[in-house]
Order: C-alpha cells, then structure tokens, then sequence
C-alpha cells in the first residue's frame, strides 16, 4: 500500500468520524445507530495504519487477492447496517401501530362520552 493511499484512507475516516460526531451533535443521528459507522471508521484507520492486518486476514480467509476481501468486508458490513435499520423500521411500524389502535381506542371513549351528555 503507497504512503499516498495510506493517508487518504486516514483522511477519510477522520472526516467519516467528524461527520458521525457533527450528526450526533445535531440531532440528526442517534447513539445507538453510530456505533456502526463509528467501527467502520475504527476500521478503515487500522487498515491504513497497519495494512498487513489485511493480508493477514485474507491468508486466515483464504482469499487470494486483498481487494477481494475488502469488497467481501464491506458486503458484510453493507448487510449488517441493512439488517439494523430493517430491525428499526420493525419496531418503528409496530409502535406506529399501538399508538394508531390506543388513539381509536380514546377517540371512542371520548364519542361515549359525548353521547352520554
């Protein structure tokens, strides 16, 4: 790996980082959802300071050429913020749905009540 290569990944995980931290800071991430772009940042800095970490891992993987196996690791990393946000809207819809059955639920107690005066 070039020295050239090597800072522009350090580069982009630091400006990766700066703007998970700006996200949180404003609101617009939560905590629970950084974490993962946080690790992919971790990531990225320890592959560019220690690029034999990859060769390593692709010797342990038995992945012949080391871009093979980053593109597999960001697969891998792809399907996993995929299935966190699929878990997220779940729980979302279900939530969605409890309040729109309690909201009907009060909207007939409050038509009884009227009725009744």
């Amino acid at each position: 790996m070039t020295p050239q290569l090597q800072f522009f990944m350090i580069l982009g995980a630091v400006a990766l980082l700066v703007i998970i931290f700006a996200f949180l800071k404003r609101g617009l991430m939560s905590v629970k959802y950084s974490l993962l772009w946080l690790a992919l940042a971790v990531g990225l800095v320890i592959f560019a300071l220690f690029p034999y970490v990859v060769y390593v891992l692709r010797d342990l993987l038995d992945i012949q050429m080391p871009v093979n196996l980053v593109f597999f690791l960001m697969f891998c990393y792809v399907l996993v913020v995929l299935l966190s946000l699929s878990i997220a809207i779940s729980q979302l819809a279900e939530k969605c749905k409890r309040l729109t059955q309690a909201n009907a639920i009060l909207e007939k107690r409050v038509r009884d009540l009227e009725e009744q005066k």
